[in-house]
Parts: C-alpha cells; sequence; structure tokens
C-alpha cells in the first residue's frame, strides 16, 4: 500500500470521526430542538383549542343552568313531584333532582321518550292513589315553536298530583303540566340548540385536526366522561379503554390532577396525551370542572422530521467529508506525498549507484530541510567517489608498466628464450606468469571503469556483422569451457542484418557474460548462447545451467565491485566490475540488458541492440540514470 493511500485512508478515517462526532452532537441539539418545537407548537394549538371549547362549554353550562333553576322554581309549585327534561338520546338535562342531571333515562323511560319523539304527540299516564290521582305527562319540544313538522330536540316529563279523584282537579292539573310546558319549552329550546350549536362546532374542530401534522385525536369528554366530540366521529371508542387511561382522565375530572401527559399506543400510533380540565366558573367566583379536552399528539410527527434533518445531516457530512478529504489529499498530495515520491526516487537511483542526482525541492519547512541534507550528503558521496575513482586510476597507471614488464620477463623465461628450465621451476613460473595476467586484467578493469566515469571510455561506431562478433566469441570460449567441463551452444534461428556498433566493446561485454557463466557452472553444466532479431533490436541471451543469482541481488548486480553471497562461498575470483562496464557499454549503444535466474537453477543475461542508427545515442554520456529517468525493471538497467 502507497504512502499516499495510507494517508488518505487516515484522513477519511479522521476526518469521519471528526465530522460524525461533531454532526452527532448537532444531531442530538437539533433532534431535542425540533421534538420541542413540535410538542410546543402542538401544545400552543392544543391550549388554543382547548380555550375555544371551555367557552363554548361554559355557554352550555350556563344555558343549562338558566334551565335547571326555572326548573328547581316550577319544582316548587304546589302539586308538582318533579320535572325532568332529557335530550333526544334520553339524557337528563335539567331535573328536580339534581342528581339525574347528565345521566341516562332508565329503560321505560327511553321507551316512552322515544315514542313521543316518534309520533311527535304528548301522552299522560295517571296512576290512581287512594284519593287522587298523580298525572305524568311526556310532550314534546320542537325545534320551532308551535311548528309540530319541525324535529323534536327534546322531551319533558312533568309529574303532577291533582288534588282529588275529581274531574275538575283532574283538568287543573292538566292544564298546570300544559303550562309548565309551555314555560320551560323555550328554556329548553334555547339550551339545546346552544348546545346542538356548540357540539357541532366541537366536533367540526375535533374532525379537522388532522389537518395538523402533528394531532392524531382531539376527543372532548363530559364530566360524565361521556365523548361530546371526537376525530371520525368515533362515540364509543374509549368503552373499552384500560384502567390506567381512564384513572388518568377521571383523575382530572375529579380535579386530583390538575393536568395528565403520558406516551402511549392508539391504533398503531405513538402518541402523546395531553388531558386539561373544562373548567366553569360561577358567578359566586366557585370554580366546577364540567369536562375535560384529550389531545393525541403524534410522536412520528417530530420523528419524520428528526429523521429528514438526519438524512439531510447525513448528506451534508458526505458532501464536507468529500471536500475536505479532496482538498486536504492535494494539499497533502503537493507538500507530503509527492515530494517524498521525489525523494524515494532519487534515493533508488542512488542505491543503483547513480551519484549525480540531486533533490529538486525549495521549501523552510522539513521536507525542505531533508532535501537540503541529502544533496548535501550526495555531494559528499561524489565527492569521496571522485576520490576513489582518483585514487584507483593512479594505482592502475602506475602498477600498469611494471605489470607488463614483469608479464614479458616471465613469459620469456617460461618459453626458455633465456635457458632451459626444470618441470618444477616451469610450473612455478608459469603460476606466477597467470596470477600477473590476472593483475593486468584488474588493473584493466580499473582503467576502464575510470575512463566510463570520467566520459574518456571512446567508442568507434561501424557497420559490423553481430554473428561474426558471436563466432569470435564462441571459438574463445569454447576451449576454456571444455577445460572446465562444459558445452557451448550457438543457436542463431536467422541471419541478422549488419548494422552500426563498436564491435571491440561488444565484444569485450559478450565476452565477460561468457566467462561469468563458464566460472560459475559446475562441471557438466551447459551454456547456450542464442542471437534473434526481435522488431528494430537485436536480442542475445546467454543461458547457463549455473549456481544462479539471488533473488534480492539481482538489482545490484550491475554496481561496481558487487558479487553475490553464493558465488563468493564459491571462492571464484573476480573484481565485481564486470557487470558494471557490461552494462555501460551496452546503454551507451542504445540498448539494454537485464538477468533472469533462479537460485541454484541457472542465470539467462538478455542483451538487446538497436538495428538502426537513428535509436543510437546522439552523444557520448556517462551512463547513470539522470533526474528525469524512469524506474526500470527490477534487474533491467536501460
Amino acid at each position: 500500500m502507497s504512502l499516499g493511500t495510507k494517508i488518505n485512508i487516515i484522513l477519511l478515517v479522521t476526518i469521519g470521526a471528526v465530522l460524525s462526532g461533531a454532526f452527532w452532537v448537532i444531531f442530538s441539539v437539533e433532534s431535542a430542538t425540533i421534538k420541542n418545537q413540535v410538542v410546543n407548537d402542538a401544545n400552543t394549538s392544543v391550549d388554543i383549542l382547548h380555550s375555544n371549547i371551555e367557552r363554548m362549554f361554559v355557554q352550555l353550562e350556563e344555558a343549562r343552568g338558566q334551565l335547571q333553576e326555572k326548573v328547581d322554581k316550577l319544582s316548587a309549585t304546589e302539586g308538582i313531584q318533579y320535572i325532568n327534561v332529557t335530550n333526544t338520546n334520553g339524557q337528563h338535562a335539567a331535573a328536580t333532582d339534581h342528581t339525574l342531571v347528565g345521566a341516562w333515562a332508565p329503560a321505560d323511560v327511553l321507551e316512552n321518550i322515544k315514542r313521543v319523539i316518534e309520533t311527535g304527540n304528548p301522552f299522560d299516564i295517571q296512576t290512581p292513589q287512594k284519593s287522587f290521582y298523580k298525572i305524568k305527562q311526556y310532550f314534546p319540544i320542537y325545534l320551532k315553536d308551535g311548528d309540530k313538522k319541525s324535529p323534536v330536540i327534546g322531551v319533558a316529563e312533568v309529574e303532577v298530583a291533582a288534588r282529588s279523584k275529581s274531574k275538575e282537579d283532574v283538568t287543573n292539573a292538566q292544564k298546570l303540566i300544559s303550562l309548565i310546558s309551555t314555560s320551560i319549552a323555550q328554556d329548553i329550546r334555547s339550551i339545546v340548540l346552544t348546545r346542538n350549536e356548540n357540539i357541532k362546532v366541537m366536533k367540526d374542530i375535533s374532525n379537522k385536526v388532522d389537518l395538523y401534522e402533528f394531532f392524531h385525536d382531539l376527543i372532548v369528554f363530559d364530566d360524565k366522561a361521556n365523548i361530546i366530540a371526537n376525530t371520525g366521529d368515533k362515540d364509543g371508542e374509549f368503552d373499552n379503554d384500560s384502567v390506567e387511561y381512564r384513572r388518568s382522565r377521571e383523575g382530572v375530572l375529579s380535579g386530583e390532577l390538575k393536568e395528565s401527559t403520558y406516551e402511549r399506543v392508539h391504533e398503531e400510533e405513538r402518541v402523546i396525551v395531553r388531558i386539561m380540565p373544562i373548567v366553569a366558573t360561577s358567578a359566586s367566583g366557585q370554580t366546577k370542572i364540567i369536562g375535560v379536552t384529550e389531545a393525541h399528539i403524534l410522536i412520528a410527527a417530530y420523528e419524520k422530521k428528526v429523521t429528514a434533518m438526519k438524512v439531510r445531516l447525513i448528506e451534508i457530512a458526505i458532501g464536507v467529508m468529500a471536500v475536505l478529504l479532496f482538498v486536504l489529499s492535494i494539499i497533502l498530495r503537493f507538500t507530503v506525498t509527492r515530494p517524498i515520491k521525489k525523494f524515494s526516487l532519487v534515493a533508488e537511483r542512488v542505491s543503483q549507484g547513480d551519484l549525480n542526482q540531486t533533490i529538486v525541492y525549495k521549501s523552510h519547512d522539513e521536507m525542505g530541510r531533508f532535501a537540503d541534507v541529502f544533496n548535501t550528503m550526495l555531494s559528499n558521496l561524489r565527492e569521496f567517489d571522485q576520490m576513489k575513482s582518483d585514487f584507483l586510476s593512479v594505482v592502475a597507471h602506475q602498477l600498469r608498466t611494471p605489470l607488463a614488464g614483469v608479464k614479458w620477463v616471465l613469459k620469456l623465461i617460461v618459453e626458455e628464450d633465456l635457458g632451459p628450465l626444470t618441470d618444477e621451476q616451469r610450473s612455478m613460473l608459469k603460476r606466477g606468469y597467470e596470477t600477473n595476467e590476472k593483475m593486468i586484467q584488474l588493473v584493466n578493469d580499473l582503467l576502464n571503469v575510470s575512463r566510463i566515469e570520467n566520459g574518456k571510455f571512446k567508442y568507434t561506431f561501424a557497420e559490423d556483422d553481430i554473428m561474426r562478433i558471436i563466432q569470435i566469441l564462441t571459438q574463445n570460449s569454447d576451449p576454456i569451457a571444455k577445460e572446465h567441463g562444459l558445452d557451448v551452444h550457438l543457436v542463431a534461428a536467422h541471419p541478422i542484418r549488419p548494422f552500426r556498433f563498436d564491435a571491440e566493446k561488444i565484444l569485450l561485454s559478450l565476452q565477460n557474460l561468457v566467462d561469468n557463466a563458464i566460472k560459475y557452472t559446475l562441471p557438466g553444466g551447459h551454456i547456450t548462447i542464442s542471437v534473434e532479431q526481435k522488431g528494430d533490436y537485436v536480442e542475445i541471451k546467454i543461458k547457463d545451467t549455473g549456481v544462479g543469482i539471488p533473488k534480492e541481488s539481482i538489482s545490484k548486480l550491475f554496481s561496481k565491485f558487487f558479487r553475490a553471497p553464493n558465488v563468493i562461498y564459491l571462492q571464484t575470483e573476480g573484481s565485481g566490475l564486470g557487470l558494471f562496464i557490461v552494462r555501460n557499454i551496452i546503454v551507451q549503444h542504445g540498448g539494454k540488458i537485464w538477468a533472469e535466474s533462479e537460485e541454484g537453477k541457472g542465470t539467462t543475461f538478455t542483451v538487446t541492440l538497436p538495428l538502426l542508427e537513428e535509436l543510437l545515442p546522439k552523444e557520448e554520456k556517462v551512463p547513470f540514470l539522470d533526474n528525469n529517468a524512469k524506474e526500470g525493471e527490477k534487474g533491467t538497467v536501460a
């Protein structure tokens, strides 16, 4: 995983955590605010509706009070036993016995009331007593005075005791009942009209509360807990309500509770229930609870808003996170990731032996300081490397002349130009001659490296036949290979057309590769040299069945003085400079070289050379990777 990816992940997690915490706080505060706002709006609406309902209840109570006063006054008349006034449902609106007010008439009375309403005519019931009659009359009260075609809005029940059983007393009693019915009819009409109108308004109010998004129900109860108005006109909706909820209503009706608020599930909806008393105040200042208003506020009303807000906050959070991540990643890319990648690329090239690198990065932060320190280190390394190169060049030049002299003297002696030798003398001198040859080769390698690094390793390009070079290569290598018990095979499928290259330098580089193959392949092994044209390049492969190269050493093969650990253990001779020289020769020809190897199974070196003159480098240069070179394949030098 790249550093940029890691930084982006860290940024994503950090921003996500911070924004989540921040938005959670905002969400909590806003959720409480929305809940309070919805509940407060609902309560304000409930208070307004409750105030209107209470006013109508008070009006109704005042009208009923006036009717009750008249009933009480008439009930005090001599001969009157009682007066009961009921609505068309059989509920007492006024009565001589005040305990009956608001109560429902018994079944037998309900039948008589029903009869009056259906026929529209009054009827008497005379009950004989010992010395007199009790005369009970049920008479209808019409909506319009004297208009029997108008609806019956109430029934009055009056019982009078005649003074005797005489016809005259009975007639007088009936006249009294007629006077009473006429007297209370207008009051009954007034209260019924007021009641009906107010109840209609209350029902309209309760049925329109669903226009408010936060209401589920609005119910109005009288002082007997009977439903006066209910959303949807469901009069018997709470007949089977649980004891717990009934107790709350009864507590408010009785005055034990000033108000009641709780949560419940009603008609599969979670609601907040608020029960408020309807209070009437008498002229003397006494208060009386004459009913209750019960409002059901939908919990879903604010939960929907909270959910909508949550979705909106999530969308905002994602947007903010994306913008922040993008902006911060761009900033970090230019201030951290890109410089680190640049530093890493330069460091990798330096690790491959290219000390001609410089980090170009101007900044006053830690990155700029690092670039300055790194450039200073590279400058010191170049200086030390130059000192080493100068030293090796001086040493090589100083050693070359005496070693050449020693070579020719030993050659003259070994060839017995100066006199005969014994076998033991010849053997010892031959070993000295071979050791001197190796020293001369090392010196030549050091001089070549010095020329390469100083740009003085000259090339002479001319059109030539690569197969001629390969033939020379196989001829030179075959005797040495046979001495080591190895076979050298040449594979060339098709002839290669002549092209421009430095024959001496290419032979030197290929010979070095074959010599290494011979050196690191055990007796009985095979070395294969193959030549093939691929597009505008010729590809030369030198494959052996030797000890192979460890995977971790492939990238360092072409560095100066590098030798793989496994060949050091074999105690083979070598300076570690050959492949460095080979690489630079191939690169100066515009070609590439790379190695593929499996430890214990062998190695294959692949060299490509351009066939077209325009693919050759335009000018000679020190073959190190420059600042703009792209990273090559591992084990590949381009």
